[in-house]
């Protein structure tokens, strides 16, 4: 019997973001708010490019200049008086929210810098995966095996509705992620709501900082190689590809590549991943707007290592972003056969950017779309062969069921 693998990711959260660069400044030439920043942000920044964004009035005669003006009057004279940092703040979220996209955050320094760590080497957390459901519920993916989380009985499944008494109910996942993170050793309180039993409780826990592998392998029975990977985050590819090196030296004879539970990373990464086993055909076009022009832009594979190894992706309901990229692009060329359940459904693209005193801004720039042309946007990647699988069973039925038909292809390889 093959019992539910554990799963070795080991990250307090993975955010659904793609990041295309860093290095962005609003662009509005605000003497006063200028001054401010660069008295309390870096000091080499350069100058603002207000060529697009002057004090002329627009078409409908708002012009720049009077929201500088309201800023000023606004911060001098209103009773209710607001510090510069918080008016700055909500004039600018007040732009994000114009655009009506969910997707679209602004992030203090603190928080971009908590963000960012997230896909670095180590961060400190509780040791979960979280995600968030059509209900914008803030699910827990997975405890991290020996993690805080894990140790105090937090289940997959258990929806997280408070963090240190504050309700998350219409607060992001990346603002809920920065509450739940935090120095080593400080605590937190979590409220979690356990649909399986209707029960709602607090769990006290304290922060350890941990390790964030990039991906798991292992030789299954059968000369099977299993590679889980967590997330695609800069040179994760090359790391892939020293791992599966290492399985075909061991005997490998075919790739399960897991990414159940895989919420996204650098777009990068994705198509450098799937042109390890692709030679020819589109991987993925993204079309959006850049530098107020529409954008298009079309990749392609390129000369692959592993275009003839047998090879199955495993995906569930968890799997998003660049993680269907590679699952959807893999299965349209004819490369891969997918097992599991239907993926995420999140085709669009989000830029992170870093403004000039340190915090960030988020939004969406662009969509994706697979070889034949079509968005997953709400719709998912559908797997070839459907394997449903419940916190409450006993063993592994897709990767079972992936086995079953890697061994498959492996003796017809040998047949022919």
């Amino acid at each position: 019997m093959r019992l539910r693998i554990a799963f070795k990711i080991v990250a307090i959260v993975i955010i659904v973001v793609f990041l295309f660069s860093t290095g962005f400044w609003l662009g509005v030439n605000f003497d006063f708010i200028k001054e401010y920043i660069f008295k309390t942000g870096t000091s080499n920044v350069a100058e603002p490019d207000s060529s697009n964004l002057n004090s002329n009035s627009t078409s409908n005669g708002v012009s720049i200049e009077s929201i500088n003006e309201t800023l000023d009057l606004v911060y001098r004279n209103a009773l209710n008086k607001k510090s510069l940092p918080e008016l700055i703040r909500v004039a600018i979220e007040g732009i994000l929210t114009s655009l009506d996209d969910k997707h679209a955050e602004y992030y203090s320094m603190e928080e971009y810098n908590q963000i960012m760590e997230s896909y670095g080497g180590t961060i400190s957390g509780i040791g979960i995966l979280i995600s968030e459901d059509d209900e914008g519920r803030k699910v827990v993916v997975m405890p991290i095996e020996s993690s805080p989380a894990y140790r105090a009985g937090i289940k997959e499944g258990d929806i997280i509705t408070e963090v240190d008494g504050v309700n998350i109910e219409d607060m992001s996942l990346d603002k809920v992620v920065v509450l739940i993170k935090g120095e080593e050793g400080t605590s937190v309180n979590i409220t979690i709501y356990r649909e399986s039993e209707d029960k709602t409780f607090d769990v006290d826990l304290i922060r350890e900082t941990i390790y964030i592998p990039n991906l798991f392998s292992e030789i299954l029975e059968d000369n099977i190689g299993y590679i889980q990977y967590f997330g695609f985050q800069e040179n994760g590819a090359q790391k892939l590809k020293e791992e599966i090196e290492k399985l075909i030296g061991d005997g490998a004879e075919g790739i399960i590549f897991d990414l159940r539970n895989n919420l996204g990373g650098v777009l990068s990464d994705a198509v450098e991943v799937c042109d390890l086993f692709l030679d020819d055909g589109t991987i993925i076009t993204v079309k959006g707007r850049k530098d107020d022009k529409e954008s298009f832009e079309e990749f392609k594979a390129k000369s692959g290592i592993y275009t003839e190894i047998p090879l199955i992706v495993l995906t569930n309901k968890f799997s998003a972003s660049a993680s269907e990229l590679v699952a959807g692009s893999l299965q349209e060329n004819d490369r891969a056969i997918i097992v599991g359940e239907k993926s995420f459904g999140k085709g669009t693209v989000q830029v992170l950017y870093e403004l000039s005193d340190g915090s960030g801004i988020k939004f969406t720039t662009a969509k994706y779309y697979l070889p034949s042309g079509i968005s997953i946007e709400g719709e998912g990647i559908r797997p070839d062969i459907l394997v449903s699988l419940s916190p409450d069973d006993e063993e592994d039925l897709q990767l079972n069921k992936a086995v079953e038909e890697m061994q498959s292809f492996i003796k017809k390889s040998i047949t022919n």
